[in-house]
Parts: C-alpha cells; sequence; structure tokens
C-alpha cells in the first residue's frame, strides 16, 4: 500500500469511527427538536443546539467555513444553516444575546449571499455539472433560517430572500431547480443527478422549510406544491424500508448508517406531529424496533460496513 492510500484509509476510518460514536461534528445525534411547537414559527423540527459550537475555520466576519482535502476553502451552506439553527434554539432555551447574534450573522450571510436563482451553490465545489449545483435540503434548511430572522427583525430583505428560495424550490431539474416533478408527485431532491435518488432526510429537512415559509407567507400555490410534496412523501415511505433497518435514498437503495438510522425515526417524531397520515408513525414504530433488534443493528452494521469500503466517499 502507497503512503497516499495509507493516509487516505487511516483519514476514512478515522471519520468513520467518529460517525459511529457519534463525536464527529457532522454526525451528532439530532433528536427532536427541544423548543419545536408544531403550527408556531418557534424552535426547530430537530434539535440542531450541538452544530452552534463550531470548532473549525472561521473568517474575519464570523462565518465558518470549511477546508476541503485539497485545500480549498468553502463556505458549505447546509452546515452554515444548521449552525445557525443552532444558535437560535440555543437562544431560545438558554436566552444568551451570542446565539441570538450568532443566528442573525450567519442570516445575513444567506441573504446576502444567495445568487439570482434564489440559491446557494452547495455542489459546486464537488465538480457537478452546472445544473446540479442547488439542494432542496439548502433551500429549506435556508427557508427555515430566514422566516425566523424575519420575524425577528421584520427586515423585508429576508421577505424578498425567503421568496426568491421558494421560486427556485418549486423549480424542476430540467430547469436548474432542485425538484423532480412526475405527474401528480413531487419530490425534493438533496443531490440533483440524471436520475431520481430521493434521500430522505434531505426530502424531510426540504419539506420542513416549506412548512416554515406557510406559517409566515400564505400563499395558496406554495400551500399546493408542499401538499403534493407531503402526498408523495407518505405514497413512497415504505420504499425507504429494507426490512430490517431503513434506506438512505430510494434510488440506489443505499442502507443508511446509523446515524441517519436515527435521524430518520426523530424526523418522522417531528412530521406525524404535521402531517396527518398514519403511515409515518406505523413507519416509525417499525423502524424504532429495528434498532432494538441486537441481530437486525449488526446486520445493518456489516452490511454498512462493507458499503463504504466500496464507496468510501459515498456521504450517507
Amino acid at each position: 500500500m502507497s503512503k497516499v492510500s495509507f493516509v487516505y484509509w487511516t483519514r476514512k476510518f478515522k471519520y468513520w469511527y467518529k460517525m459511529f460514536n457519534g463525536t464527529s461534528y457532522y454526525h451528532q445525534p439530532l433528536g427532536m427538536g427541544r423548543r419545536f411547537v408544531p403550527w408556531q414559527l418557534e424552535g426547530y423540527f430537530s434539535d440542531m443546539t450541538g452544530k452552534a459550537d463550531w470548532q473549525g475555520g472561521v473568517d474575519n466576519d464570523g462565518i465558518s467555513y470549511l477546508v476541503l482535502s485539497n485545500g480549498k476553502t468553502i463556505y458549505f451552506p447546509i452546515m452554515l444553516c444548521q449552525k445557525a439553527l443552532g444558535h437560535w434554539d440555543k437562544w431560545l432555551i438558554q436566552g444568551h444575546s451570542e446565539d441570538r447574534d450568532g443566528f442573525l450573522k450567519i442570516a445575513g450571510w444567506l441573504k446576502n449571499n444567495q445568487d439570482a436563482m434564489g440559491g446557494w451553490d452547495t455542489w459546486g465545489a464537488t465538480d457537478r455539472p452546472p445544473q446540479y449545483r442547488y439542494s432542496a435540503m439548502t433551500q429549506g434548511q435556508a427557508l427555515s433560517v430566514m422566516t425566523r430572522a424575519y420575524k425577528l427583525t421584520n427586515d423585508i430583505a429576508f421577505e424578498r430572500a425567503c421568496k426568491n428560495a421558494m421560486t427556485l424550490m418549486r423549480k424542476s431539474i430540467q430547469n436548474d431547480g432542485v425538484c423532480i416533478y412526475d405527474g401528480q408527485d413531487v419530490f425534493l431532491e438533496e443531490c440533483p443527478g440524471d436520475k431520481r435518488d430521493t434521500v430522505l432526510n434531505g426530502w424531510i429537512f426540504s419539506l420542513f422549510g416549506v412548512y416554515d415559509y406557510l406559517l409566515l407567507f400564505k400563499d395558496e400555490q406554495i400551500q399546493a406544491f408542499y401538499m403534493q410534496t407531503c402526498a408523495s412523501l407518505t405514497k413512497y415511505l415504505h420504499e425507504y424500508d429494507a426490512g430490517y433497518w431503513s434506506y438512505y435514498d430510494n434510488g440506489t437503495k443505499r442502507l443508511a448508517s446509523p446515524f441517519y438510522h436515527n435521524l430518520h425515526i426523530s424526523q418522522l417524531e417531528a412530521l406525524k406531529k404535521i402531517i396527518d397520515h398514519p403511515c409515518i408513525g406505523s413507519m416509525q414504530d417499525r423502524w424504532i424496533r429495528y434498532r432494538n433488534n441486537n441481530i437486525y443493528k449488526f446486520l445493518a452494521i456489516m452490511v454498512k460496513g462493507v458499503q463504504k469500503l466500496k464507496e468510501p466517499d459515498a456521504v450517507e
């Protein structure tokens, strides 16, 4: 094995170990938000408070950034949105002004760095084709940030940013957007591509953003769009059930890691409070049973381990 390969695999195994035991910043356990209240723009759906504690690089304006393995510095919008939502919930829980300021600082960055299409380049640094640079998850979590920023500040610029973000959210992938329309079905794609491969957690986070938007802005077209994608999610939720664990996505059928399986369970806990459909609670109960079954858990870990060795750079 070459020195380069040794360093690569050492880094990978260290990353996977931290991901598995919940010590990775990017894979902290995300239970349901402690201040989440259905039908109110209060706490976030998932507990992002741990995301407020960033130990990486910070620029002169106080905005966190990532340094890729090739040395390139990027501002990753999903990470920033989650950090902002962590500050928001910490502020609601603890009342510290530094968390309020941290939230507004990132919300301002999102507003100021939104492009003419209404989005944020999420996957451009991965050298994907330009038409696939956006992410429904980014659009949704940015909406969750900026609706709260508008509620807090009453700054009309946040209202405009929200409406521009929603415009892009509804665009099809063929029109450089993030949606796949198939008859009456609407799929919100975290990682748009040539074929539908809808990531479950990304779809739900995207849907949460549309829900937050509708709490502030009444719009019949957006309401219809929201109802369509909710109906599609309940219709296709069974596709994410592997019979002993949950799938990360419903195209390539990659098994979820323990982190994402637990995230699916907590997302469904929040989702069933805003969507009245029996499949959500029943699927959540099934996935909890899988998690509590040691044989299923062992099988899932083994299958996932093989999958990671075959696709070491996959994010799930």
